[in-house]
């Protein structure tokens, strides 16, 4: 009944007992069921070997055997019948899913006249708010081009929390002057109330709604845990829970927060600590509930997104000046009328004209604004934020953990990717394009963290550390160097020669933050004000989300079933696949599967023909084919983006990333062409990335970093495994 098959799902090993009469009626049931919980389904191996289980390793992504293509409908999907006679009564599956067609347009064809006419908008800055502000004005109809100098979302927009949240802290900071209080006697004694946190809360928490409607198949609610160990913190976070609901009001998108009990907090965080360092016991917790993302594949859609509206996005294009007319910069009636930029895998200079340019270039918006006027006072104060990727088993994998640091910040351990990422610090520390965790953020989170879990956290189980640097703002009332009063609220800026600047904010508020910054070109230049129409993001679906329900319904677990059931791929890459891809996850296995002898490989030729796409790194869920779907359909340049922003196996884990680093240098040379120096070039670079991600010194616990120079074969570019030192 298997037909040889090597790993069958458990509604087959069903149908074996049932019989054939019953198969297409058990393939369907089961199909409601995956989709009702898909992360609850079981797969059974089934072998007419008797020894194969004893034998047989982990399970490994499959795809059938290649068959002709299956006649569509006019509604693009596969009518029943052609499905039935292609694969036969025995095999039809009703989750089945039609392959979506659109692709963006190739970086060539977006060069191609970029300099013959006048844009109406040129955005500096491919991150999160460039491609907000992209996707906002060609979605008003306006002409836009957009400008990255490295890849896009390579900066901060790649280094987040990955959280879509209102802001727990700034609700605390609306009533309490001093955090955390220590006695209900601090409570009262640092009572206060300031509105302005209110209201950033509630613009925050209205963004948060957004974020997870329009790109639900990657953006999802994730409940956090707030472990209280003082009799008054209870009715105290009680009335903070009930506050961030209300604030939010019925659009909120996530579950209401609810304490839950002492035995109900150890149950759904098992490795919580059961008493403080002060030796109070626990007495019950707060849930509460925010997003989750994958913030640097989220920019990336985003930017598919204004693509698909008409943007033209171009990534590695370096701005080396401002063009002026009226007279020099910074002077009266001297206006900024475009860039002077560098493409820089050709090496050509672009003169881009455009009626209004936008500066979004975050924590580096203050070297454009002196390009505008060298007057300029900056305005940006740069924060490290670092954070700590850890191993599945350091988090619970059905809830976070949120709480309040000794010195008052406010530090997570969320599940994230199938690991934990634990963070963040707010230090003061210089601008950089790649900034590095230091010793003494690394001893802070994990000092910290082992303030609430049980077993204590060392070097030892970190796999990768990443900083990012916010772009606050800068307050004339703040002290020197005092960065966690800085103002987290985004700012519309302009200076001489017309240069509208947006900075401040996160990640959370890129929409809102994109349609105040288009809002002000409209309002500075008459000519965009005559033809712009009103800001529609506020309803847009991303790429990927399954827009007008023609793939899956907008049901995303039917994506996850439909690779498992119509295409073999296994749990946990079809997952892996649906959070990060949405509908286009269908085109990446469509990709192996039509490359089969690149991206797949045989099991056995006793196993029914099936072949197992072969993953990146045993360890993970990645696969090889998503490294030519990268460079393909995702402009992917370099093995750093496909490692870092495509995949995200850098930060994940910067081991296994350098031990990927050969094939995927392998696959992008083939893909563009690279001579052996040009290869050697990538895996340099790709090497001193993956050197700020791995770990620095820390005194807690026995660490281990990668080496500079990773132990190479001789004769060879390659590089053979990660070599660990001993710290």
């Amino acid at each position: 009944r298997t037909q040889g098959r090597p790993f069958v799902p458990w509604h087959l090993a069903h149908d074996y007992v049932m019989g054939s009469a019953s198969r297409r009626h058990g393939r369907c049931l089961a199909a409601a069921l995956i989709a009702a919980n898909a992360a609850s389904v079981s797969t059974f191996m089934v072998s007419p070997a008797p020894t194969r289980l004893a034998t047989a390793p982990l399970p490994r992504p499959l795809v059938r055997p290649r068959r002709p293509a299956v006649p569509l409908s006019r509604s693009g999907r596969a009518s029943a019948s052609a499905v039935q006679a292609d694969f036969g009564d025995d095999e039809l599956c009703e989750t089945t899913l039609p392959v979506p067609k659109w692709s963006p347009p190739s970086r060539a064809e977006m060069l191609e006249g970029i300099e013959d006419e006048e844009v109406d908008v040129l955005v500096i800055g491919g991150g999160a708010t460039g491609g907000g502000v992209a996707m906002d004005a060609a979605m008003r109809g306006l002409k836009v081009v957009l400008v990255e100098k490295n890849d896009f979302a390579s900066a901060t927009s790649s280094r987040s929390t990955k959280l879509i949240h209102g802001g727990l802290r700034y609700l605390a900071q609306a009533f309490q002057s001093k955090l955390p209080p220590n006695s209900i006697t601090d409570v009262i004694k640092n009572l206060r109330f300031e509105p302005e946190y209110l209201r950033i809360v509630s613009a925050d928490l209205s963004e948060r709604a957004f974020m997870l409607k329009s790109a639900s198949f990657m953006a999802e609610p994730l409940p956090m845990l707030v472990p209280l160990y003082r009799w008054w913190e209870v009715p105290m976070f009680f009335v903070v829970g009930l506050l961030y609901d209300l604030i939010a009001g019925g659009n909120r998108q996530v579950p209401p927060s609810r304490l839950i009990s002492r035995s109900s907090a150890l149950f759904e965080v098992p490795g919580l600590r059961e008493e403080n360092d002060a030796g109070e016991k626990l007495v019950g917790g707060l849930v509460i509930f925010d997003g989750q993302q994958n913030d640097a594949r989220m920019s990336l859609h985003v930017m598919l997104t204004a693509m698909d509206a008409g943007a033209r996005c171009i990534n590695y294009a370096e701005v080396e000046g401002l063009l002026h007319k009226g007279g020099d910069p910074g002077s009266d009636g001297a206006r900024v009328t475009g860039a002077l930029v560098r493409d820089r895998q050709s090496g050509k200079t672009l003169r881009l004209r455009a009626k209004q340019v936008v500066n979004a270039c975050g924590v580096f918006s203050d070297a454009v604004r002196s390009m505008a006027d060298p007057s300029a006072e900056p305005i940006m104060v740069p924060s490290y934020g670092t954070h700590l990727v850890l191993p599945d088993y350091a988090s619970s994998s059905r809830m976070g953990l949120v709480w309040f640091t000794q010195d008052g910040r406010v530090l997570y351990l969320l599940p994230w990717q199938g690991s934990t990422v634990a963070g963040t610090t707010d230090t003061p520390g210089p601008i950089s394009f790649e900034p590095e965790p230091t010793e003494e953020q690394v001893d802070f989170i994990l000092e910290e963290c082992s303030r609430v879990v049980r077993e204590r956290l060392g070097c030892e189980s970190v796999r990768a550390a990443w900083s990012g640097i916010r772009p606050l703002i800068r307050d004339p009332n703040a002290a020197p160097g005092d960065t966690s009063k800085l103002s987290r609220d985004h700012v519309v800026d302009s200076v001489a020669g017309g240069l509208i600047t947006i900075a401040g904010g996160k990640w959370t508020t890129y929409r809102k933050m994109a349609e105040d910054a288009v809002d002000a070109c409209v309002r500075a230049n008459p000519e965009l004000k005559a033809k712009a129409q009103a800001c529609s993001t506020l309803s847009v679906q991303l790429v990927g989300a399954d827009r007008n329900g023609e793939v899956c319904g907008k049901s995303f677990d039917r994506i996850e079933v439909s690779l498992r059931e119509g295409w073999g791929v296994s749990r946990d890459t079809a997952k892996h696949l649906r959070l990060n891809y949405g509908t286009r996850a269908l085109q990446v296995v469509e990709l192996a599967r039509d490359e089969a002898d690149k991206f797949t490989e045989a099991i056995s030729a006793s196993e029914g023909g099936c072949r197992a796409v072969r993953r990146l790194h045993p360890n993970y869920p990645q696969i090889e084919a998503e490294v030519a779907f990268a460079c393909r359909s995702e402009f992917a340049m370099t093995a750093v983006d496909v490692l870092a922003q495509r995949t995200r196996l850098a930060f994940l884990d910067a081991g296994a990333a350098l031990e990927s680093l050969p094939r995927v240098l392998e696959i992008m040379a083939e893909e563009f062409g690279w001579d052996a120096d040009r290869r050697e070039a990538e895996e340099e670079k790709a090497i001193n990335f993956l050197e700020t991600m791995a770990l620095p010194q820390c005194s807690v616990g026995d660490g281990f970093r990668v080496s500079p120079t990773a132990q190479r074969e001789p004769n060879s570019s390659r590089v053979s495994r990660a070599q660990v030192t001993s710290v």
